[in-house]
């Protein structure tokens, strides 16, 4: 950040000098920028300071990332590049990724011939058309994120007067794309399947007692795949049947591994129903037991959900296992309807595997729990976002209780 000093020279003129760290040279000496910045004269002291150091910011935004105040000469994708590598810093490394993934491909070929002061709102309305064609309204919304900071970034550095971005309109969704998850019964049922055998290669197959403890939290406590993955023995209290939630897995700098939850409000303590505590119970000792048995060779660092060697679970392990799973006990039930009838069992939807959270959410829901403890319970930032992500899911509850009360009064009048 800048350094600022205030001068007030004889004659009562007010300046500012101001100083610049650009960074340093091969031999480890600090380069500077020097320069003397006269404010408003009129201006009170504080507004005086606010003005300097907004100028100074501006400036430093220039000097290090080269922008000249001539915008009709720079290019929207050299532009681009610059925005990108000021906020890498600020960013989660995820997150920065996922904004070079947006800017290779698609961003940068549709605006690549652009200079940056050329780029119009019908330009912005154009390329969302294009994007409408195969990508859903959240995806959308994420390229819209992109380029307005991008946009907002060149106003703010005083490049351009405005935004293009601000008043460009989205296409229209021809179908909002629906949450896949299992509905109350359905949960059950996918509860009960994880305790089933199946014939394979010539073998009684039956889930390993890791996997069921993963599916298990994720559709009884709502976590994230990452929360869930980042679990180590020592968050689970089993007096008080509590999981606290304070690290997440995902991509890093070095690949995927540990890093901070999602948000503030993800780092949470979630108490969990007492009928997993047999089956938690039984993974410890199955746990342990291994860990004994491979002696010098066990890789683990107490994490709870691991490869043969006690080494990390890879992150897309329970997905893949997830859709096996539900591919073979669907297989099951349509060779034998019968016996899955007598069990109450039938087919089940292929959902993705953060459904099981989505599952959650609707299973609070439909055993009345207030929308507030639901929010807090998944580890969103606000109930208002849990109202916007399952609002069509409590509707669907909300029918289903109407349907009871109807079926009720029917019953007795």
């Amino acid at each position: 950040m800048p350094s600022l000093k205030r001068i007030t020279h004889k004659n009562g003129r007010v300046v500012y000098r101001i100083v610049i760290c650009l960074g340093y040279d091969s031999q480890g000496n600090k380069l500077v920028k020097n320069l003397t910045y006269s404010v408003n004269q009129s201006a009170s002291t504080r507004q005086q300071e606010k003005e300097a150091l907004k100028y100074a910011m501006d400036m430093e935004d220039r000097l290090k990332y080269g922008c000249s105040c001539n915008s009709a000469k720079i290019s929207f994708e050299n532009f681009a590049g610059k925005w990108l590598d000021s906020v890498k810093e600020e960013l989660a490394y995820g997150t920065y990724v996922g904004y070079e993934q947006l800017l290779r491909s698609r961003i940068l070929p549709f605006f690549k011939a652009y200079k940056l002061a050329c780029v119009r709102t019908s330009d912005i309305e154009t390329f969302y058309g294009m994007l409408a064609d195969e990508y859903s309204a959240g995806t959308i919304r994420r390229y819209a994120n992109v380029l307005s900071c991008i946009f907002q970034t060149a106003v703010r550095w005083n490049i351009l007067d405005g935004n293009p971005c601000r008043d460009a309109r989205k296409p229209k969704q021809k179908q909002k794309q629906e949450l896949r998850y299992f509905t109350p019964r359905q949960s059950l049922i996918f509860l009960k399947s994880l305790n089933l055998s199946y014939p394979a290669e010539s073998r009684e197959y039956t889930v390993p007692v890791q996997f069921r403890v993963f599916f298990m939290l994720s559709i009884f406590c709502g976590f994230r795949k990452g929360e869930t993955l980042a679990l180590n023995w020592e968050d689970i209290n089993f007096e008080t049947r509590e999981i606290s939630i304070t690290k997440a897995i995902g991509r890093t700098r070095e690949g995927f591994g540990y890093k901070a939850p999602k948000s503030q409000t993800a780092v949470r303590r979630v108490p969990f129903p007492e009928s997993i505590l047999p089956v938690l119970t039984q993974y410890r000792q199955e746990y342990n037991a291994l860990k004994k048995t491979m002696g010098s060779r066990w890789s683990g660092n107490g994490n709870l959900f691991i490869q043969s060697d006690g080494k990390l679970m890879g992150h897309t392990t329970t997905y893949q296992y997830f859709v096996k799973h539900l591919k073979r006990y669907n297989r099951w039930v349509e060779i034998h309807p019968q016996e899955a009838r007598q069990e109450g069992l039938e087919a089940l939807p292929a959902i993705p595997l953060h459904g099981l959270r989505h599952s959650c959410a609707t299973l609070l829901n439909y055993l009345d729990v207030n929308i507030v403890d639901i929010s807090k319970y998944l580890g969103h930032a606000s109930c208002s976002t849990t109202m916007n992500i399952y609002a069509h899911s409590f509707e669907e509850q909300k029918r289903a209780a109407s349907d009871k009360l109807n079926a009720f009064i029917q019953t007795n009048i």
